[in-house]
């Protein structure tokens, strides 16, 4: 169930969940959509909403103070949450909006950072992205950065940024550091990992595209794939009529 505490400034609204979205812990996956805590499909229908950001805090073994911005969808067998295979509809244009505005006044000693396409949820129809705190328990309480990553999001929700080509990205770490400084130029929507490209297929690449929203000007893979991940990449985006560059 959602929380009854719907709060307002403006023309949005800050929903808060008696439950968490994605899974706490790994392999409680949420595949039936009737178990999710909140319908949020439901809630966007009834509030006039076209998109989520959901504010959520991140997790790493390396407990470094971080923030993030990434969507959703899980390329392979669903861990935390969703369906496998199966990718969540994202907003590249409104996600660039709050990334720009994060790395232009992060607390210090925080990094701000893309995710790769991870975890659920993977099939509501409203379009949704993470934004996130991290990397551990000590962040999470640290009301300086909470405040800030906050106001980032409405900042950004109330002012897009909508001038950018939007792309879709395949290649690098988890963190995409090189997605990452391109977002200074591109709005990314769904980006596969290096370490993903073995579970990418023709209809995957398709739905990254489909799901991405906005209307995708092009794909951007990083240098040095593995030719037989590169060539498929390439086929699939030029029979969607994509152009492609390698960065």
């Amino acid at each position: 169930m959602v929380s009854t505490r719907i709060l307002e400034r403006g023309a949005i609204r800050l929903l808060v969940l008696d439950q968490l979205l994605v899974p706490a812990e790994p392999n409680q996956s949420i595949a039936d959509p009737a178990t999710y805590p909140a319908d949020l499909d439901g809630l966007a229908a009834s509030l006039g909403l076209d998109c989520f950001v959901l504010a959520s805090r991140h997790w790493a073994k390396s407990a470094n103070p971080s923030l993030t911005v990434h969507p959703s969808g899980n390329f392979g067998e669903a861990t935390y949450g969703g369906r496998s295979r199966e990718l969540q509809f994202t907003n590249p244009k409104l996600m660039r909006s709050v990334y720009t505005r994060l790395l232009s006044g992060a607390p210090p000693r925080y990094s701000v950072s893309l995710e790769a396409t991870h975890h659920s949820p993977t099939h509501f129809k409203t379009p949704m992205f993470f934004a996130e705190l991290g990397s551990s328990e000590k962040q999470w309480r640290d009301p300086v950065a909470a405040a800030f990553l906050a106001e980032t999001i409405l900042k950004g929700v109330r002012e897009p940024l909508d001038n950018s080509p939007v792309a879709v990205g395949f290649g690098g770490g988890h963190y995409c550091p090189k997605f990452s400084d391109l977002e200074r130029d591109y709005a990314f929507g769904h980006i596969c990992p290096k370490y993903a490209l073995d579970l990418l297929d023709e209809r995957l690449i398709r739905e990254m595209v489909e799901k991405t929203g906005d209307g995708v000007d092009l794909g951007i893979l990083e240098k040095n794939l593995k030719e037989r991940h590169a060539s498929l990449i390439r086929r699939t985006l030029k029979e969607l009529d994509l152009d492609y560059l390698e960065a």
